[in-house]
């Protein structure tokens, strides 16, 4: 395993754990003390997770308490495959032509590389996604990019607010694809309030509403719930919901699964 990937899996599983010893990474990882030392100082430099005596821990316990979210370039380096997958499914039901409205997110963010080239109106809260496709665009009939305005959330790269609202409310999209961090029985949960309102202005202006959301979500319920499961039209994952969500989700909304393996 390279020096990066075991770096992403070190932080993807201090994240489901919520802590991890120098001792249990040797064990898990088959690496020597020094060797998970130093991923481990490279990892805190980063702000992957917090330094503790003898490992790491965590930001997601103090930032779900603050209602809060993860800073967005430690969020890229998870679950990276399979984030690429749901964005590629999303943008497969794109036809020419269309206006859509992307969410602000990691996963939606994949979203650009394939749509900055097609012949799309995107209307996006993320500096980030209009960045990337601006950057990516190299034909003359490539995707055009309307931001929504609004307050610059910080560390994430959204637009929010009441300028924000506002804006997308006069707007029409045939997709609005939305981000999330937690999913459970009764629909996907987000950390902030001024997040989730605009969100819920992309669902009310579009005829089909798609979270994208990989199986990590699962099981999670965060400070704000976003919607309901029967306000959407579709949920893009890589799994399927848990045994205790499953009948109350199939009930109320299509579920389309994809894998980090599927051909591209």
């Amino acid at each position: 395993m390279q020096r990066l990937e075991r770096q992403r899996a070190l932080i993807s599983l201090v994240e489901r754990q919520g802590d991890l010893t120098l001792e249990e990474a040797c064990r898990v990882f088959a690496i020597s003390p020094a060797t998970a030392r130093r991923d481990f100082v490279e990892i805190v430099s980063r702000g992957g997770a917090q330094k503790t005596w003898g490992g790491l821990r965590s930001h997601g316990g103090a930032a779900a308490a603050q209602g809060d979210m993860v800073p967005s370039g430690l969020r890229e380096t998870l679950r990276v495959a399979e984030k690429e997958q749901i964005a590629r499914a999303a943008c497969a039901l794109v036809s020419d032509g269309d206006v859509i409205t992307i969410d602000g997110g990691t996963t939606t963010l994949c979203m650009a590389p394939h749509l900055a080239n097609r012949r799309v109106r995107i209307l996006t809260n993320s500096l980030l996604i209009a960045h990337r496709i601006d950057r990516l665009r190299t034909t003359p009939g490539g995707a055009e990019v309307f931001m929504t305005g609004g307050l610059l959330y910080p560390a994430s790269g959204l637009l929010v607010g009441p300028q924000a609202v506002e804006n997308l409310s006069h707007y029409h999209a045939r997709w609005a694809f939305l981000s999330c961090s937690g999913l459970d029985a009764e629909g996907p949960t987000n950390t902030n309030q001024l997040v989730v309102e605009g969100e819920r202005a992309m669902i009310r202006n579009a005829e089909k509403a798609v979270v994208l959301a990989d199986e990590s979500k699962w099981g999670k319920r965060d400070m704000v719930r976003l919607c309901g499961w029967d306000e959407v039209a579709m949920l893009i994952s890589d799994g399927p919901p848990p045994e205790e969500c499953r009948s109350s989700v199939a009930a109320r909304v299509e579920l389309r699964c994809v894998s980090a393996g599927d051909p591209k």
